[in-house]
């Protein structure tokens, strides 16, 4: 069930065990976690993420846009220097 998933930067460069840490600190509600940690952790395709759920992969797609950026800034706060003070 291996596809092609292009991580938006920061996201291309973090560990395995950080990406879980980003998706679980982002809160998402359960089918958006299910649909990152299938497609970020586990590298399924949408249609693969979309016959689990019972939707249309272009529905995984819209989520994904908003899984994906949420994840990212919970990822920049955990993985980045934090400025000055530091």
């Amino acid at each position: 069930m291996s596809a092609r998933v292009k991580l938006p930067p920061p996201l291309d460069k973090l560990l395995r065990s950080q990406l879980e840490r980003a998706i679980y600190e982002s809160a998402l509600n359960q089918d958006d976690e299910l649909i990152a940690k299938r497609r970020i952790i586990d590298k399924w395709g949408q249609m693969d993420v979309a016959a689990e759920l019972g939707w249309y992969r272009s529905t995984v797609s819209d989520h994904e846009k908003y899984i994906f950026q949420r994840v990212e800034e919970v990822a920049k706060q955990l993985y980045t220097n934090k400025g000055a003070g530091d």
